[in-house]
């Protein structure tokens, strides 16, 4: 199942992992990106961390807390500078 590969993906060990959401609708684990724009808001660092340490049905509700936060972080800074027509 998808929740399982999400599980698994998210080991530990590994450093800073983040969920990047895709404008294709699909989402990636991976380390976070070297470079980023300064004023682009930046993903939940260390989704892997507490895996371990966590109900598993409480760590897939946090990181998607975390992941739900950084989409409308990403949709109001791509949004703020439209006007009421554009938008």
């Amino acid at each position: 199942a998808d929740v399982d590969d999400f599980f698994d993906s998210c080991d530990p060990d590994k450093e800073n992992l983040c969920l990047y959401g895709h404008p294709d609708g699909t989402w990636e684990v991976s380390l976070p990106a070297e470079e980023v724009p300064p004023e682009l808001p930046e993903p939940a660092l260390g989704i892997n961390f507490a895996r371990n340490g966590m109900n598993r049905r409480d760590w897939l509700s946090l990181v998607a807390v975390h992941s739900d936060s950084w989409l409308l972080s990403v949709a109001f800074f791509f949004g703020a500078p439209l006007t009421a027509n554009e938008r």
